[in-house]
């Protein structure tokens, strides 16, 4: 893959990993509702999972892993406050949260070869998962966490 932002984008991956694994883990430590709790519970598994992809991705295509520490730390903080606020703000924030996040790595899946193809498209489905999680979330709808079951699962 060859375009302008290839590397940045490819590092945004990490930085969003790290960033949702402090995040998600630090929501489900403050949150005192245990069907809230294993929600946050469930998102940080989709972290971990993609996190190992990338990693994976990373050592099979023979590219550079630099870590992300401060990422880690700002989630940390964002987890503190999403733990902590009303449950519909926080969804909205973690609804608005994945706009950036997407457009990345739909930028990575629309530039990417046939080899590559299938690892962006999982980034991508998984950023939609939350952002889908949030939004059912937001409308009480039942199941919001199909999609990310359905990426943890296949």
């Amino acid at each position: 893959m060859n375009y302008a932002k290839y590397q940045q984008d490819l590092q945004r991956i990490h930085e969003s990993e790290v960033y949702g694994q402090a995040v998600f883990a630090t929501a489900a430590r403050l949150t005192r509702n245990t069907e809230r709790k294993a929600k946050w519970r469930m998102l940080k598994a989709l972290e971990d999972e993609t996190l190992a992809r990338y990693l994976a991705y990373m050592n099979r295509s023979g590219q550079q892993v630099v870590e992300p520490r401060a990422w880690a730390l700002k989630g940390y903080a964002e987890g503190l406050a999403l733990g902590l606020m009303p449950w519909e703000l926080a969804m909205r924030l973690v609804r608005d949260g994945t706009r950036p996040f997407q457009q990345t790595f739909l930028r990575l899946k629309n530039n990417s070869n046939k080899p590559d193809l299938e690892f962006f498209s999982y980034v991508y489905a998984h950023e939609k998962a939350i952002e889908a999680f949030a939004v059912k979330e937001l409308a009480n709808e039942q199941g919001s966490l199909k999609a990310v079951e359905r990426l943890l699962a296949g």
